[in-house]
């Protein structure tokens, strides 16, 4: 009996902190009050995220090389000092084959319940204003930053890069588009300071840079 007052009492504790969030648009929050603040839930509210993960993989061949691509929309409880709040993150992973040889794979990075989307390998920025060169863009700023790094890098100059993704259609097809442009890269990746930092032994990234259009495989 006492087991079961506790599972009751237990149910009803969560029910009760997840009622005492104030969900705000995780795209479009407005108001007083600026991002992280305690008390709200900012979610993707129009599931904007959805179209990104609607499919298993998404693929690019071209050029001897193929590349794969997941998102996984994860809702993450944040805390800070004297904050708690909760937000909607797209994550993702990557697959990259060269020459028939995997050169890339944080697919299982997807699986981990991480504590924060910046502890995963690519994930959300925040929706671009479209410009000409935003195919088939039909909503407003309908493209994603998306911050992308790769494993097992010591080269400061190769973090925080990014790419623009947003998806559109061709017939009935969905197309994943995907810009990774070389300004990504902030300065050149080869030169360092001695005197602050060591020789990096990363000064490439796997992922070239360049347009691509991805299809869905599964």
């Amino acid at each position: 009996m006492k087991t079961i007052f506790f599972i009751v009492t237990l149910l009803i504790t969560q029910i009760s902190t997840a009622q005492q969030f104030t969900i705000m648009d995780v795209h479009n929050y407005s108001g007083m009050n600026s991002y992280g603040e305690n008390g709200y839930y900012y979610k993707d509210t129009k599931g904007f995220f959805d179209q990104f993960t609607e499919t298993g993989t998404w693929q690019y061949t071209g050029n001897n090389i193929t590349i794969q691509l997941r998102f996984v929309k994860k809702t993450f409880v944040k805390k800070t000092i004297g904050n708690t709040y909760k937000e909607d993150a797209l994550v993702g992973g990557i697959r990259i084959v060269k020459n028939g040889v995997e050169v890339l794979n944080t697919f299982n990075t997807l699986n981990e319940n991480k504590n924060s989307s910046v502890n995963y390998f690519i994930y959300d920025g925040y929706r671009v204003r479209n410009t000409i060169d935003c195919l088939g863009c039909t909503i407003p700023n309908q493209r994603l930053y998306m911050y992308y790094k790769e494993p097992d890098n010591d080269n400061q100059r190769l973090t925080d890069m990014y790419f623009l993704m947003h998806v559109y259609k061709n017939g009935p097809a969905s197309i994943l588009r995907v810009v990774f442009p070389e300004d990504a890269v902030i300065g050149d990746p080869t030169q360092y300071d001695p005197e602050v930092e060591n020789a990096p032994t990363k000064t490439q990234v796997i992922l070239p840079f360049g347009k691509y259009d991805f299809k869905k495989v599964n």
